[in-house]
């Protein structure tokens, strides 16, 4: 498993819609890979509003936090976050999805992925969202 956590704007109209920000308004990006059997089967992909980051500097650090990152939040903030409904949809990969995935196809070749989607919030409105895609062929299972 690889972690990533970064500053960027968000591009993704869909995305900043659901955390209530503006089109490029920085977040916080934070990704990972997650590996079975040596294959990477799941890029969790986690987009945070800013506000998360005051409550939590350690946001942009890739080690492991203390506790859940939800927990801590609630701990500090005295807020507790909840977990809107769990979407799934299909779309076509992206190029650094296949990078990621280790798939290599021609350009013009296109490759379907599941992407499961939950928008966690506080009392404040939308603080997070998570997407999970996973590996073409794979189902979501509660073994991921």
């Amino acid at each position: 498993m690889n972690s990533r956590a970064v500053l960027r704007s968000c591009a993704d109209q869909e995305v900043a819609e659901l955390l209530g920000i503006d089109l490029y308004d920085e977040v916080v990006l934070r990704s990972r890979t997650f590996v079975r059997d040596n294959k990477p089967t799941v890029l969790a992909l986690n987009v945070i509003h800013m506000r998360a980051l005051v409550v939590l500097p350690e946001l942009l650090q890739t080690e492991p936090m203390e506790k859940f990152r939800h927990d801590l939040y609630a701990e500090r903030s005295g807020k507790n976050i909840t977990a809107g409904p769990e979407r799934s949809t299909a779309r076509l990969a992206s190029d650094n999805e296949l990078s990621e995935f280790g798939i290599d196809v021609p350009p013009d070749v296109p490759v379907p992925v599941l992407v499961l989607r939950t928008v966690y919030s506080d009392e404040d409105g939308p603080l997070e969202v998570w997407e999970d895609i996973l590996r073409p062929g794979m189902w979501h299972s509660s073994n991921i």
